[in-house]
Order: structure tokens, then sequence, then C-alpha cells
């Protein structure tokens, strides 16, 4: 197969994807928009629960209105807790609905010894190659909430930018260096 037969028949095979993304990203969308209103009931009934709280002359613990209020409230934040995890979960398929095709479009390039950064060459000798075009892309289970994990210089994708004076990888917003080495060199 030539490289050009393979861009052809990968360019087909992406037919789909651009409905399937949307698809995935209207799902994001639902569970954001079901997600502000299940965190704007809980904290609606926060400050009611905390004027009420306030008011009362019963301590808080022995006044049954109260505990089933707290109790209601501590159910609605565990629904919002939930839409957060459905949320991650919807973008990580996202992440590997489309990381899948890179990887794929990685492997077949390296294989066919294309290189995408010069689409007109084609490396005839495959020893001349210095290295894979790119490393298995990171998984975004590896930065999930709750799993106390933080992804490592190793899984992380080649192509992700690096910012700041310490040339890493973005770990959320990135509002100042963590780097302490770095931070106080400026």
């Amino acid at each position: 197969m030539t490289a050009g037969e393979f861009l052809e028949e990968y360019i087909e095979s992406l037919e789909n994807l651009p409905s399937e993304v949307q698809q995935g990203l209207q799902e994001l969308g639902k569970a954001d928009a079901q997600y502000f209103e299940l965190r704007e009931n809980y904290r609606a009934h926060w400050k009611k629960y905390i004027k009420s709280a306030k008011r009362s002359s019963i301590p808080v613990g022995e006044d049954p209105a109260l505990v089933a209020a707290r109790l209601n409230i501590e159910k609605e934040y565990c629904a919002a807790i939930r839409k957060v995890d459905q949320k991650i979960d919807h973008s990580s398929k996202l992440y590997e609905l489309i990381n899948r095709q890179i990887v794929r479009l990685d492997e077949e390039t390296q294989r066919l010894g294309i290189d995408l950064q010069d689409p007109g060459e084609v490396k005839k000798d495959r020893k001349s190659q210095k290295g894979p075009i790119s490393a298995p892309r990171s998984s975004p289970n590896s930065r999930k909430r709750g799993s106390g994990a933080i992804a490592t210089m190793d899984n992380i994708d080649p192509n992700e930018p690096l910012y700041c004076f310490c040339q890493q990888v973005s770990f959320g917003d990135m509002v100042g260096c963590d780097n302490d080495s770095v931070s106080t060199q400026l």
C-alpha cells in the first residue's frame, strides 16, 4: 500500500468520527447542564439550611427538621458528584475515540515510513528512521479526579504543548509555575 492509498483510506475511515464526536459532546453538554442544576439546588438548600440553623434554638444535631434538611443536602451533593464523574466518563470516551484514530495514524505512518512533518517525503530506508513518530498517548484516566494519580512524564502525550520556563505540560489551568526550583529563580 502506498502512502497516498493509505491516507485516502484513512480519511475515508474518519467519515463517522465528526458525528460520533458531536454526539459525545452533546451528551457531555447535557450532563454539564444537569450538574449545574444539581449544584444550584444544593447551594440554595445549603443557604436555607444555614439560615435555619442560625435561627434555631435547638442544637443542630437534635432538630429533626435540620437533620432531615442536612441529609437531603448530602444526597443532592452526592448526586452532583456522580454527575461530575459521569462528565469525566464522557470526556474519557471522547478522548479515547479520537486518540484511537491518532494512534492508528501514527502506527501506520511509521510502518509505511511516512513523515507527516514533510508530506512530500516518504522514507525509503526504514533504518534511517531515528525512532517512532510518536509515543503512545496518555490516558485521561491517569488524571481522573479522585484517583490520586498524577500523570508522569512517561505517559504524557508527546504532542502536548510545554509551558513556562520549566518546559512541563499543563496539569490543569496554568496560572503559575509549580516547579519550586524555577519559581525561586523568577
